[in-house]
């Protein structure tokens, strides 16, 4: 009996062994992937808190492309290696403090709900970046598809910010911003349903 518990304890640990050999092999594992959300996580809140203004969040979502650029490059190979993933890690480190700094400086906006993201919009924006990160983690997406289409909802965010110069949107403000919604979202279910798909994630899942 004693034999038998012992070969399980050995099988388990083996097997422990080699899933996390394993999981490092994996691009985005070992927290990279993880810490990459909650950067964005930090970023989308602190625009929706008001701590952060348009100009400073386009400059930090700025700063996370580069890192996913630097990510893509190194995955040329397949893999990430050790020292890479410590590289990507420095990369993240330094991006947290820059976005605890700009949150935190004098320059704030009024949060986004008590302004004109009512009706319908705030939510419709959420969504549409929503879509566009679950094409990424599903493939259905790649990093040229969804950089085009932050891309046009940047836009359309700038677009938003010019009509609330004056503190507030007008309907037909509000029904302009609605329909470059719809667009992007055609775009959005034209991009997924595209002959280029993506399949870096797929090393990801093997």
């Amino acid at each position: 009996m004693k034999r038998v518990i012992l070969a399980v304890i050995c099988a388990v640990f083996v097997f422990g062994t080699m899933a996390t050999g394993y999981a490092e092999q994996g691009d985005w594992r070992g927290g990279i992937r993880s810490r990459i959300q909650e950067s964005r996580q930090k970023i989308d809140q602190g625009i929706e808190r008001g701590t952060l203004n348009r100009h400073e969040a386009d400059r930090l979502n700025a700063e996370l492309g580069a890192i996913l650029d630097k990510i893509d490059r190194m995955k040329a190979d397949g893999r990430l290696d050790q020292g890479e993933r410590d590289s990507i890690k420095n990369d993240l480190d330094r991006l947290d403090r820059d976005i605890f700094k700009e949150k935190h400086d004098a320059v704030s906006t009024v949060p986004a709900v008590q302004l004109d993201w009512r009706g319908g919009i705030r939510s419709r924006i959420q969504a549409s970046k929503q879509k566009i990160e679950q094409g990424i983690d599903q493939g259905t997406l790649n990093r040229h598809e969804a950089r085009k289409l932050n891309k046009e909802l940047g836009r359309i965010l700038s677009k938003i910010d010019r009509m609330r110069s004056d503190g507030r949107l007008s309907q037909r403000e509000r029904d302009k911003i609605n329909r470059d919604l719809d667009r992007l979202d055609r775009d959005i279910f034209k991009e997924k349903r595209d002959d280029n798909r993506s399949h870096e994630y797929d090393r990801d899942r093997h």
